[in-house]
């Protein structure tokens, strides 16, 4: 609809400079009044990245037209806080399934779990989900992920590559958390309770470097 303004104002005669117009008509004409109304009134309905991208793209072609730089300025803002706010979604949902995908998840459920019932003399090691041979099996088979990391690639459902790349990357850097808060707890023998920690291989360092896209 904005871009189809835009096309009307360049094409139409009614709009020229030339040809007089009340001041109240003008402002209800104008391309920041009518991008305005439209972008609060799609912003609800913006269910995707995509569906932002193509608003951003409108905005585009608007500001070639007349559309002042401090509306355009506004507007990109409200997409911005959609699109983090879309992204913050995604990158909950996605997390989850990496998790599972990589091996973590079952430690990462259970240890929910643990911190919910949790009383003093209680180890992790003595917890169903986080005993040491669970808690091997899990962490050999995140470790074996590390090079190929299960992560989507949205190729087919996020177009731009900036936001592709943006989602990607905080699934990455929530993966990584995990696994730090996992492997420092397991550390301390009043918690953890392993006989043998030799299972975690890696410094949440090296996994930060590994777990890359």
């Amino acid at each position: 609809m904005i871009v189809r303004i835009v096309d009307v104002k360049k094409e139409s005669p009614g709009f020229a400079e030339d040809v007089e117009c009340p001041a109240s008509y003008r402002n209800i004409l104008s391309l920041d009044w009518s991008c305005n109304v439209l972008v609060e009134a799609s912003l609800p309905a913006c269910k995707t990245l995509d569906d932002t991208v193509t608003l951003k793209q409108s905005i585009s072609v608007a500001r070639r037209g007349d559309l002042t730089a401090t509306v355009v300025a506004s507007l990109e803002e409200k997409l911005f806080e959609k699109e983090r706010a879309l992204i913050d979604v995604l990158v909950e949902k996605e997390t989850t399934d990496v998790l599972d995908l990589c091996g973590l998840g079952t430690l990462v459920t259970a240890m929910d779990r643990f911190k919910s019932v949790q009383v003093e003399g209680m180890t992790m090691a003595s917890f169903p989900g986080l005993t040491q041979d669970e808690a091997e099996s899990a962490m050999k088979e995140f470790y074996s992920s590390l090079y190929s990391p299960p992560i989507p690639s949205f190729e087919n459902t996020i177009k731009d590559p900036t936001l592709r790349k943006l989602a990607r990357t905080k699934i990455a850097m929530r993966v990584c958390d995990c696994y730090e808060s996992l492997h420092d707890v397991m550390l301390k023998p009043d918690i953890g309770g392993y006989d043998d920690i030799s299972f975690l291989g890696h410094q949440p360092q090296q996994v930060n470097t590994l777990f890359t896209i």
